[in-house]
């Protein structure tokens, strides 16, 4: 499906790298069964080349019947402009260039936007899920310097009575989060890398690089380029990223903190085989006999495969139930020679059918 409707402005929001997104705002219309007035346009390489203007008459749609896209501009005024300063600090922003594709930064360390988001990042339900712990809670900490890396999370009963006498809280929801943030405080090497917030590295990357370095932490944070880009999912920009992350003295002195806090489970079971074992798949869409996609995920893994987050020669099949998608990943998987398989199909290979 694809509505036409106006553009009524675009917002640019900044993450916890420093990217800010720009976010195109307009009149809400129906698509795919739901009311939406939102859409990421990614980078500023798509504003440009869309030409975006307010009162811009644009036509949206769902790519994969999910994520609402702008499919083109009809008017193209082109008066959106990239802000000169951070939306959140006033920082001076900055324009990068990385073959070809232009996207807008701020480049304060301590933007406070920054700071949340990867706090709001850090605590998520894939990463180390600590409950009781919503951004707006978490911006009044940072506030109140209850809270200035990670690892203080994990020490939050010595603000006990400040905590308490914060408004929306009391001793029942102290005690529900303290009790929250000692079960999140025994995890996993694959909770604890995602939640670093390492540039690209999705859950699915987390688990991979966790089972090819066998669990052991201190394997995973010293990796080199070559043999992360030997994992199937990992480019090589991403390997670049990846081994900068853990050189950087900051951020190394951080996860040093969180790993005196933290009770690192670094069993490792080797697989004995499954039906999946030596297959890396990638998923897209919408999924109809798994709870979600990442129910897909644990089945491939539990039958010995591996599970992707984008397409590369090194994947093995592609699952998407909407074969006939012009999605990237649709595209990406016919021009490798990738199968595409539907759920039904899977399930076949898995002998769920």
């Amino acid at each position: 499906e694809i509505r036409e409707t106006s553009l009524k402005e675009v917002l640019w929001n900044v993450s916890r790298t420093g990217l800010i997104n720009p976010i195109a705002v307009f009149e809400p219309v129906e698509l795919e069964g739901t009311t939406v007035s939102r859409a990421s346009v990614h980078n500023l390489s798509i504003v440009r080349s869309l030409a975006l203007g307010e009162g811009d008459i644009i036509k949206v749609y769902k790519a994969n019947m999910i994520i609402p896209q702008i499919a083109e501009n009809a008017t193209k005024s082109g008066t959106i402009t990239p802000p000169d300063n951070c939306p959140v600090c006033g920082a001076g922003t900055e324009i990068h260039d990385d073959n070809g594709v232009e996207t807008l930064h701020c480049p304060n360390p301590e933007c406070p936007a920054k700071k949340i988001k990867a706090f709001t990042h850090f605590v998520s339900r894939n990463a180390l899920n600590i409950e009781g712990l919503s951004e707006a809670t978490l911006e009044k900490f940072i506030d109140e310097a209850m809270i200035r890396d990670f690892a203080d999370l994990f020490k939050l009963e010595k603000w006990q009575d400040k905590i308490v006498g914060m408004e929306g809280f009391g001793q029942k929801s102290f005690d529900n989060l303290i009790a929250s943030t000692k079960k999140a405080a025994e995890t996993t090497p694959a909770r604890l890398l995602y939640a670093l917030g390492i540039p690209n590295i999705g859950v699915a990357n987390a688990k991979m690089i966790a089972k090819e370095c066998q669990n052991n932490w201190a394997k995973i944070q010293s990796l080199t380029e070559e043999e992360l880009s030997s994992i199937d999912g990992i480019g090589d920009i991403m390997a670049k990223a990846y081994v900068e992350f853990f050189r950087d003295e900051e951020k190394l002195g951080e996860v040093n903190r969180l790993l005196e806090v933290l009770s690192l489970d670094e069993t490792f079971v080797q697989s004995a085989g499954g039906a999946l074992t030596g297959k890396t798949f990638v998923i897209t869409g919408k999924v109809f006999h798994y709870e979600n996609r990442d129910a897909v995920k644990a089945a491939i893994e539990e039958a010995g495969g591996k599970t992707a987050s984008s397409v590369s020669a090194k994947t093995d099949y592609l699952i998407n139930n909407d074969i006939t998608s012009g999605s990237s990943k649709n595209k990406k998987a016919k021009e490798l020679g990738v199968p595409i398989i539907t759920e039904e199909e899977f399930m076949k290979m898995l002998g769920a059918e």
